[in-house]
């Protein structure tokens, strides 16, 4: 994964981030949540008897909000990753530490079908025909 070094990233979750864009999508998620949550609580404390249910209400309108201010978040920031030329040299790195370790493809046969695609779609791994009946 090649960053922009010009922009602060952080690691969150095991990714990288802009912190100006994880703010920014912060602050659209809570003025999208938050009003609805205190519109749908006073809405629903007007129609419905029973106080917890009117609550519980609300907060699924709230996430929803939250929901579609991060579907915004996620066309407004786009992912900064670029791929080029490094990451065929790291893919190369990974098959030959996979080999170093004793990887082959007989090993690999032994994988679970999702995982044995995923390597393969990577190109950690050359699936051949024995290999697909097995």
């Amino acid at each position: 994964m090649a960053l922009n070094d010009e922009k602060p990233y952080v690691v969150v979750w095991n990714d990288a981030v802009d912190l100006r864009h994880l703010a920014a999508s912060i602050v659209i998620c809570v003025a999208a949540g938050l009003p609805v949550f205190l519109g749908a609580k006073a809405l629903f404390g007007a129609l419905v008897d029973t106080p917890s249910l009117a609550g519980g209400y609300a907060l699924l309108a709230g996430l929803a909000a939250c929901v579609l201010g991060a579907a915004v978040c996620a066309r407004l920031f786009r992912p900064k990753r670029a791929f080029g030329a490094e990451q065929a040299a790291d893919r190369e790195a990974a098959i030959a530490e996979l080999e170093r370790m004793g990887g082959t493809a007989e090993s690999f046969a032994g994988l679970p079908p999702r995982v044995r695609a995923e390597m393969t779609e990577l190109g950690l791994v050359r699936e051949t025909a024995q290999e697909v009946r097995a």
